[in-house]
């Protein structure tokens, strides 16, 4: 059976360029040209029909992709292909683009964006997002490709079982169609990039900031993720975090398991007066933790505590030998849980975390805790040269960055407290939270929320110190243990930011009027 052609162009003050659009796609054979003209001053809307197309006509502007949720829900076609107004594509592109699914062998058509998504620059802030957002719902093969691109194309049954009001956010659409089972192809490379417009009003911004475009395509982002997740964690494990024994200890219920304490310490010099707390998780560390205790001692704190968990080797006794406070734990607590616990713990004004498997020189640490005394809220390790030297972003990198985006705090970078080493004030800490530590991007989030000052205070390359461990670093199939781990506490921390902002995060001004479109 032959399939039908419906071309959809939303077209806002398109002139210039919309006949060049629509006589390429007259070569295609389709049934029909809807052009959604909207909020239109110019005389797009007469070449239009002069052209033979099928307006719709707004007389008020319906906002970003609402044209193409409105042609979609009007055309008459078995296939719905989507055009800018503003981008011509060749008509033998065209063609060669649709041929997947005219031949039925697919129910959507993306545009292949590999050659971006490999470019050997810092990507745009949009395509990070594109990135994280299929790797969050476990369609990381889809790269950056998703319905914001054009060209696309999808069946008519495509587009009602996605829903057409939900064409209006085309990430909303495209994760919905990416988690059924609704069959995508992205075998075809169209170059939209080149020839897309500059629009100031849209794309420019002052230096360190997000664009007018980048908040609106981020705000898509995080509404879509937070309409299809259905746990605060997408599904992504948490590595058997002991969050129970932290409630625990919180109500009352346990006490902190305290084995050594340290010898009362003199006030350094070194912070003005204020104390520092050195906290250190360990889980059979006796090769190193000797080593990290003594590199901490010499930036003079008031306290080293070690929290020792599901130890089998000497960890407990060498950390005592060393002087250190201990607290021993006899199970496994899971990753970070032993930040959290250190922190309830401690007692300085600045509180700087650090690993138990490897040591990081002295001179290393002190910027991150003089950093906190002098006024900083949360000093973090700056690893920034990441973003331009690997191409593409491995996902931890892209979800790191991609966090700190959509808090608009794009000079941040990567900075994260996943990575350590990292240093808080006691009273940012006592905002967010003490036991917030056991999930780090969520205390994070919840900080910068809150107000809280951050930086990136120094280099420190933990990438080359930190020890492998094959269990959680590799995987036959999908993500390796340690990154199913962090995507989810990503995850568990745009949770949060929508939880307290709403489901477009910071960026909830949006153009789209879809009760003008009926929709």
């Amino acid at each position: 059976m032959v399939r039908t052609l419906s071309v959809i162009i939303p077209a806002k003050d398109e002139a210039g360029t919309l006949y060049d659009v629509v006589t390429a796609c007259k070569h295609v054979n389709p049934l029909e040209i809807i052009v959604v003209a909207n909020g239109c001053t110019d005389n797009t809307a007469a070449i239009a029909r002069r052209l033979g197309c099928r307006v719709l006509e707004f007389a008020a502007p319906l906002g970003h992709d609402v044209g193409r949720a409105v042609g979609a829900k009007a055309a008459r076609g078995d296939i719905l292909l989507f055009l800018d107004a503003d981008v011509p594509i060749r008509s033998g592109e065209l063609r060669d683009f649709l041929e997947p699914i005219a031949a039925g062998r697919a129910d959507v058509v993306l545009n292949n964006m590999d050659p971006l998504f490999a470019r050997q620059r810092r990507p745009h802030s949009t395509t990070v997002w594109r990135q994280i957002a299929n790797a969050m719902v476990r369609r990381d093969d889809l790269n950056i490709d998703s319905l914001l691109s054009i060209p696309h194309a999808m069946t008519k049954e495509a587009a009602q079982a996605v829903g057409y009001a939900r064409l209006a956010n085309p990430i909303h659409a495209h994760l919905l169609a990416a988690g059924a089972s609704i069959r995508i192809d992205r075998t075809r490379s169209i170059d939209v990039i080149a020839n897309n417009r500059y629009r100031p009003e849209q794309h420019d911004a002052p230096a360190g900031r997000l664009s007018n475009s980048e908040q609106r395509i981020i705000g898509d982002h995080l509404a879509a993720l937070s309409a299809v997740w259905n746990d605060p964690r997408g599904g992504f494990s948490d590595g058997g975090r002991r969050r129970d024994i932290v409630k625990r200890i919180q109500s009352g219920a346990l006490r902190m398991p305290v084995v050594a304490k340290m010898r009362r310490q003199r006030v350094s010099a070194l912070y003005g007066g204020q104390k520092l707390s050195v906290v250190i998780p360990a889980q059979n560390e006796e090769a190193t933790i000797g080593a990290v205790i003594r590199e901490a001692r010499k930036i003079e704190p008031a306290e080293i505590i070690v929290v020792v968990n599901g130890s089998k080797d000497r960890t407990t006794s060498i950390a005592i030998e060393e002087g250190a406070t201990v607290l021993h734990f006899a199970e496994r607590l899971g990753n970070d849980v032993g930040r959290a616990i250190g922190a309830m713990a401690a007692t300085g004004d600045v509180l700087l975390f650090i690993d138990g498997d490897f040591a990081i020189p002295a001179a290393q640490l002190y910027p991150y805790a003089k950093a906190v005394s002098t006024g900083i809220d949360l000093a973090l390790n700056d690893l920034n040269h990441y973003l331009d030297i690997r191409f593409p972003y491995n996902v931890v990198t892209a979800c790191k960055y991609g966090v700190n985006l959509a808090l608009d705090r794009k000079p941040l970078g990567v900075g994260s407290f996943i990575a350590v080493p990292h240093a808080v004030h006691r009273t940012a800490a006592d905002r967010i939270g003490r036991d917030a530590f056991l999930s780090p991007v969520k205390a994070q989030v919840q900080a910068l929320l809150l107000g809280c000052s951050a930086a990136n205070v120094a280099r420190t390359e933990v990438d080359r110190m930190n020890r492998i461990r094959p269990e959680e670093h590799f995987a036959a199939v999908g993500h390796p243990p340690a990154v199913e781990r962090i995507i989810g506490d990503h995850i568990e921390g745009i949770h949060a930011l929508t939880q307290a902002a709403g489901d477009r995060g910071l960026f909830g001004r949006h153009d789209r009027n879809l009760n003008l479109a009926g929709l």
